[in-house]
Formats: C-alpha cells, sequence, structure tokens
C-alpha cells in the first residue's frame, strides 16, 4: 500500500483593510438575504389574507 504525503501550505493573512473588506461585503450580504427572506415571507402573508 502506498501513502501519499500531503504537505500543508499556509498563505500569509491579507492585509487589514482587506480582511475588514470581506467582513463588509459577507455582512452586507446577509443583511441582503434577511430582507429578500422577510419581504417573500410579507408576500406570502399578503397572498394568504394575513395583513397587519
Amino acid at each position: 500500500m502506498r501513502l501519499v504525503r500531503m504537505e500543508m501550505t499556509s498563505r500569509a493573512p491579507g492585509s487589514l483593510g482587506s480582511r475588514l473588506g470581506w467582513m463588509a461585503l459577507i455582512w452586507a450580504l446577509s443583511v441582503i438575504g434577511l430582507g429578500v427572506v422577510a419581504l417573500g415571507f410579507r408576500l406570502v402573508m399578503q397572498l394568504a389574507g394575513l395583513t397587519a
């Protein structure tokens, strides 16, 4: 049986601005996604005749 040796390569972390930019992008996309889900629920509730 032949063993395959895999070596781990580590990359240096990006700059602080780059990491903060990615975090802000992920946050913004999650807020937008939550808004889309909320609008979908609102539409379904309106179609079912449930109004506030």
